[in-house]
């Protein structure tokens, strides 16, 4: 792993390659061609550019080109279908929001190509496979590649400085070139090219700031387990009520993330060679110990929200989370139990055989196989049916917003199912994929008429239409009122009728006052509420005369508001 020869030109020709296909990429989505509007193989070219490339500019040297491929295309072409399948639930592009799925998706692919690529290089260089190889591995290509990111931001702030310089005595050749696509995506790649060319020739360097990290964390290590176990202490004065408050489970998973983060960069050389005096070993161990029972928390509290609310995109993750860390502490006890003193002769294995569950892990929830987004459709719609929430209370901007192309086709599905007994949910529905750009709304005037759940008796026909073209276009509206009520009064008491058009929101309902002047309805903002039920809005309502007058005075007038 020491001495590596490294063949600088082609690494140099596949970035230029890489470059060459992003700025292609890039020109397809600008000028709208193949493959503009499927994002499907957008998704499956952009994983193949990024990946394939970057895996062999950390991994090749001379010694290893064969072995090198034969292992990281196959893991590339794996990452094409899955960014395939990704790709697909971004249909129909212009109705699904995406933001929150490419997170995910690069997040894990992320994660999973650094996990494969180290155990690539590490069965490519034909020596054994030990965690403490892996370890150095890790680190090796995450500095390296950060270090080269560094270096291809440098370089491209330089060239901004270059042609900033030249611009300011009335040069602009530098300062357009350099903003050229065709230009800057070539260049940055071969910067990030040949920074990693250079700092991968300073292993020697890497290795030793690997080293400082550990020397810190080892400090670093010491305290956490003293925190872990006070906190463990407190428990049982305090309870777990105001630890649920405060978003307890997601801290519980730090904490134990960080146990394992920092107990793996500690404990990952020979297991003969312990790194801290044999009591103070012995305390971490004791901290590694109870490791079980912060799983057992925060599972306990993760189970709380699905009794109450069902499961949601993050709750899945949070139990994928929970599940990968938990298997750590429990090899590791087996390690305790059988070695004592001496159980980091466990941890070597037990990370070996867990990190290829987490590459595992990281890869099948990009597949069809353990799609999250299909599986919290399948939950809330059950839910739905089971009456556990009311149609009027059902999260349709979340299947909206964060569930991609199966939120989209729970909701086609929700329209079909209560097109006819809660016509509302329709054209709020409608009004979630209505494009702004549109002139014509997506819901009917019969659609919009007959969402209203109280409709006075034969309201006139102008009537129904100003309130429909009032409200139909103001989308954000629709999306968040969960009914409508329109009542006949005789507000003046003049003999003839005016309506009131109240909507009814989650947390307030607005008062209209649709009356007619000169042969047309016209509303008037009467106010807002946040205590007025239904049970109000469907009762009897009661016109009152005013005890003051209007004043007038010099022409102004004055209105005389309702004292206690």
């Amino acid at each position: 792993m020491s001495g590596q020869q490294l063949p600088a030109k082609l690494m140099a020709l596949i970035s230029l390659l890489q470059g060459l296909g992003l700025l292609y990429l890039h020109q397809a989505i600008e000028l709208h061609y193949w493959p503009h509007q499927q994002p499907q193989w957008l998704f499956a070219f952009y994983s193949l550019v990024f990946i394939w490339p970057t895996m062999l500019l950390l991994g090749l040297d001379h010694n290893n080109g064969r072995a090198i491929v034969k292992l990281t295309l196959p893991f590339a072409l794996l990452s094409g279908l899955l960014g395939y399948y990704v790709g697909h639930q971004v249909i129909p592009l212009e109705h699904i929001r995406f933001n929150a799925l490419l997170y995910s998706f690069v997040f894990t692919m992320t994660i999973a190509t650094f996990k494969a690529l180290m155990y690539s290089q590490q069965w490519a260089s034909g020596e054994k496979l030990t965690y403490s190889a892996l370890f150095i591995w890790s680190w090796r290509n995450f500095l390296t590649l950060s270090l080269a990111l560094l270096f291809a931001g440098s370089f491209w702030l330089v060239l901004m400085l270059w042609g900033a310089l030249f611009e300011a005595i009335n040069i602009d050749f530098f300062s357009d070139l350099f903003e050229e696509r065709w230009f800057y995506y070539p260049a940055i790649a071969l910067a990030n090219g040949f920074g990693i060319i250079i700092f991968r020739n300073l292993t020697r360097i890497i290795d030793t700031i690997t080293r400082l990290q550990q020397a810190l964390m080892k400090f670093l290590l010491a305290v956490l387990t003293l925190v872990s176990l006070l906190f463990l202490s407190a428990l049982p004065f305090t309870g777990l009520g105001p630890l649920w408050e405060s978003g307890g489970s997601s801290l519980i998973l730090w904490m134990q993330a960080l146990m394992l983060f920092f107990v793996n960069a500690v404990y990952q050389h020979e297991s003969d060679k312990c790194p801290y005096p044999l009591w103070l070993h012995r305390f971490i161990y004791i901290g590694v110990a109870v490791l079980p029972i912060y799983s057992l928390i925060s599972y306990y509290g993760l189970s709380l929200r699905i009794d109450q609310y069902g499961w949601s995109l993050s709750r899945y993750w949070a139990f994928l989370i929970w599940f990968l860390l938990a298997l750590f502490p429990l090899g590791y006890w087996w390690g305790i139990a059988k070695y004592r003193d001496r159980w980091t002769h466990q941890l070597g294995r037990t990370n070996l055989a867990i990190g290829l569950v987490v590459l595992g892990a990281m890869l099948i929830v990009n597949s069809p196989v353990l799609d999250f987004r299909k599986m919290v459709v399948a939950d809330q719609l059950q839910r739905l049916a089971d009456n556990k929430v009311k149609v009027d209370d059902f999260d349709l901007n979340y299947f909206r917003r964060h569930l991609a192309r199966p939120g989209y086709d729970g909701l086609q599905t929700l329209k079909v199912q209560y097109a006819e007994s809660h016509p509302g949910l329709v054209v709020r529905i409608n009004a979630l994929y209505n494009d702004r750009t549109q002139e014509q709304a997506v819901s009917t005037r019969d659609e919009f008429i007959a969402a209203i759940t109280l409709l006075s008796d034969n309201p006139p026909e102008a009537l129904l239409t100003a309130i429909y073209n009032q409200e139909v276009n103001n989308f954000w509206s629709i999306q968040h009122t969960r009914q409508y009520f329109l009542r006949a009064l005789d507000l003046d008491l003049d003999g003839n009728q005016e309506y009131l058009w109240i909507k009814k929101r989650q947390e307030h309902t607005d008062i209209q006052l649709f009356f007619q002047q000169d042969e047309q309805w016209k509303p008037l903002y009467i106010g807002t509420s946040q205590s007025v039920d239904q049970e109000s809005l469907t009762g009897d309502i009661e016109v009152v005369p005013a005890r003051w007058n209007d004043l007038v005075i010099g022409g102004q007038r004055f209105r005389v508001g309702l004292g206690d």
